[in-house]
């Protein structure tokens, strides 16, 4: 059945199959007021947001977005170009960004979340009505992530667990853990592939998240994050390091909940 002449078409559904980028078993957000797209760290996995849908209740319809090379996408080959994945999610996504929407991105899906903000406003495409942006440095600022080609697995390993970023249970494993630290490399070169091309700062509320012990990135830091918008730019502080969202679960779903709240009504 097609729309009237001049009728608004009904948002994109998350239908199962519909895109790579998204879980094969992603539930419909049914009638959800706003959509979360999630994206996650170098050497991560979209499961990583697997319990947020049940924390965040009814009113946000939580949308892991998985990059290829692991989970169900394993077999697919690891992306190491940037702007490559930007156009791949950019026409991914694009059906599903017709309805109210914000972007959560870690570390490297920080990146990813800003710049395909980016990417979708130079393109006059729909635009996000927030960018939450946890444990990323701003655009402008020196690489925080080491160059993988000059180092060794050992020294990748190290500097990953050094913040928090591979489990115990991985680490106790040494087939897992190869194939963590191997994930890991093609994720940061593909981080490292990004260029930061000056564009103008976009018209869309940032909240930029930082964990209290993150060695990578504290308040001050994340404050220049103000020069890259038109519109608010708020940082907020949790407890834990880099990677606060499993530190502090809690708490940071606590915060998001309420960044993400509808305005209340203007009384009279």
């Amino acid at each position: 059945m097609t729309a009237a002449p001049g009728a608004l078409a009904p948002p994109g559904r998350l239908s199962p199959g519909r895109s790579p980028y998204l879980l094969p078993r992603q539930p419909d957000p049914g009638d959800a007021p706003l959509r979360l797209f999630c994206f996650h760290h170098a050497g991560g996995m979209a499961s990583s947001f697997s319990t947020w849908q049940q924390q965040l209740g009814a009113e946000v319809a939580v949308v892991p977005v998985q990059l290829p090379g692991r989970e169900h996408r394993v077999r697919e080959a690891r992306l190491h170009d940037f702007d490559r994945l930007l156009d791949e999610l950019d026409e991914a996504l694009d059906p599903l960004l017709d309805a109210p929407h914000a972007f959560y991105g870690h570390s490297m899906g920080g990146q990813v979340a800003f710049e395909l903000t980016r990417r979708r406003r130079a393109r006059g495409r729909e635009l996000p009505e927030r960018l939450l942006l946890g444990a990323a440095p701003p655009p402008h600022t020196p690489r925080q992530e080491i160059e993988p080609a000059m180092r060794t697995d050992e020294e990748l390993t190290s500097w990953m667990a050094g913040l928090g970023g591979i489990p115990e249970l991985v680490r106790a494993y040494p087939e897992w853990l190869a194939h963590a630290v191997t994930l890991l490399r093609d994720d940061l070169r593909l981080a490292l592939s990004r260029v930061d091309r000056g564009h103008p700062p976009v018209p869309v509320p940032l909240s930029v998240l930082v964990g209290s012990g993150d060695p990578l990135i504290g308040a001050a830091l994340a404050q220049e994050w103000a020069r890259h918008t038109t519109a608010d730019c708020r940082v907020f502080t949790l407890p834990g390091g880099h990677f606060f969202h499993r530190d502090s679960p809690a708490a940071t779903l606590a915060l998001i909940r309420s960044l993400l709240a509808p305005a209340p009504a203007v009384r009279a």
